[in-house]
């Protein structure tokens, strides 16, 4: 067989073997039972426009933020230098935060340590592949395990 006689042949076999295509009707069902589709859906729609409402979540947190027993209304009672002072220290204990996480996860990992600061010791340890960190401020004692990495 030839090339001009085995395109014709082929051609041939590929055309008869395709059949009729078959379709059906589409039917339009609605989501939302008051436009007809079904009532069981009704609580999931409620529930996702609850969450998606964001303006009346935003006025409930800013009802809660700035009630008169919020922290913030205490803080508007504080002078600039206790202000600067509370944030100041907050800075410090995040930096310390820091070089704890460094020193339990960092490149130079250590296997156990100490660090103590203003009566408070935090102790750390490598128990398998788990870090557990215990933190004393002298009145309790917490505890917590993590993984100690991938």
């Amino acid at each position: 067989m030839t090339m001009k006689t085995c395109l014709p042949l082929a051609l041939a076999v590929l055309l008869s073997s395709a059949g009729a295509a078959a379709a059906g009707n589409l039917i339009y069902q609605p989501v939302n039972p008051a436009f007809g589709g079904s009532p069981l859906n009704g609580a999931w729609l409620q529930s996702e426009a609850s969450a998606q409402n964001i303006p009346q979540a935003r006025q409930q947190r800013e009802t809660q933020l700035f009630s008169t027993n919020s922290s913030l209304s205490r803080f508007s009672d504080l002078s600039p230098s206790q202000i600067f002072a509370q944030q100041l220290q907050s800075q410090l204990y995040s930096s310390l935060a820091n070089q704890i996480t460094r020193a339990i996860f960092g490149e130079n990992a250590q296997p156990s340590g100490t660090f103590s600061f203003q009566g408070t010791t935090i102790n750390f340890e490598r128990i398998g592949p788990n870090v557990r960190v215990t933190i004393n401020d002298g009145q309790t004692n917490t505890e917590v395990v993590v993984p100690a990495g991938p």
